[in-house]
């Protein structure tokens, strides 16, 4: 009996290294992708995420449309590089550029239920960034097109729609009809749908079940927050949520790293509406570029938003 008690005693040992090593490794992880040295939290406890589930879902079934204006100063630096997870739709559709450019971008997202209507208008004005026309000299150094043009993307809950129109006397409207939500996934609506849809089978977090809570608080802000942390996938991408426990569960920062290192942060603001709680304000993007440096790209602020209204079937289709 003394020696099966020893035996037993041991193993829990050596389960208890092995239990502290993993952590202990979680957490260099995490010191690894953010920077700087964390200020740790140690007087509340982290929550479960089992109550962060429920607490989004609540959010969620409570919401049933939203509507949101809001307009984005991008900077379209060179070196920019894409990620597979989140698309950025203005950024791929420019090819690589000579040099940096900055654009003002009027955006809207409307969702109702599992219907989506996303939108965006882009002024690109001629640059001398050789995209198309060469000087006379050969070299590629020329003025290239400027584009006019307004996207629309579009769900109705069975099938998707895209279409760029010009806004000038350009080329006729280009539309291709899919059977998905085209936009769902996209990087600058990210904070929306993390809001109000976070556990969304199409516009939420596609890998939730994969995520977990890390082992104590931080602070970010001023605020007290935890991490939930998604396990990397076999490609080396996973994503980053902190979370502020006391505002509601709210997300107030999204991290998007590849092997440890941050190629996306999203810093996300919030203003409290009286009836609806925390609904963000306007967030900034930060990516890695090619070079290894880390830019600013995109700075939105929401200018319009209205919860729980009306919005007619007819603003899901493209006609």
């Amino acid at each position: 009996m003394r020696r099966s008690s020893k035996f037993a005693i041991g193993i829990a040992s050596c389960l208890l290294v092995i239990t502290l090593a993993v952590l202990l490794t979680r957490f260099d992880s995490i010191a690894q992708v953010f920077s700087g040295r964390p200020e740790l939290d140690r007087s509340r406890p982290v929550p479960a995420k089992g109550e962060v589930i429920r607490t989004w879902q609540a959010r969620q079934d409570s919401i049933r449309s939203f509507r949101f204006a809001w307009t984005e100063t991008q900077t379209h630096p060179k070196g920019w590089i894409p990620n597979p997870r989140y698309p950025q739709r203005e950024f791929s559709d420019i090819p690589k550029l000579l040099g940096d450019r900055t654009y003002t971008v009027s955006k809207t997202l409307a969702v109702d239920g599992g219907r989506m209507r996303y939108t965006f208008q882009l002024n690109r004005k001629e640059e001398s960034d050789g995209v198309r026309v060469n000087s006379a000299q050969g070299n590629n150094t020329g003025l290239g097109e400027g584009k006019h043009y307004r996207y629309e993307s579009v769900f109705d809950g069975q099938t998707g729609k895209t279409r760029i129109t010009s806004l000038t006397d350009g080329p006729p409207a280009a539309t291709i009809a899919v059977m998905s939500n085209v936009d769902a996934q996209n990087l600058d609506i990210k904070p929306l749908m993390m809001a109000f849809r976070p556990l969304d089978p199409a516009m939420g977090d596609l890998l939730v079940d994969r995520a977990v809570t890390n082992l104590v608080r931080t602070i970010h802000r001023g605020k007290s927050t935890f991490l939930l942390e998604e396990e990397r996938d076999p490609s080396g991408w996973k994503t980053i949520f902190r979370i502020e426990p006391e505002r509601a569960f709210l997300v107030s920062e999204i991290l998007v790293p590849f092997e440890q290192k941050p190629i996306i942060e999203i810093d996300i603001d919030y203003t409290e509406d009286p009836k609806w709680g925390w609904i963000p304000s306007g967030w900034h993007i930060t990516q890695m570029l090619a070079d290894g440096s880390t830019r600013l790209v995109s700075e939105a602020r929401i200018a319009s938003y209205s919860i729980n209204q009306p919005i007619g079937a007819e603003e899901f289709l493209l006609k």
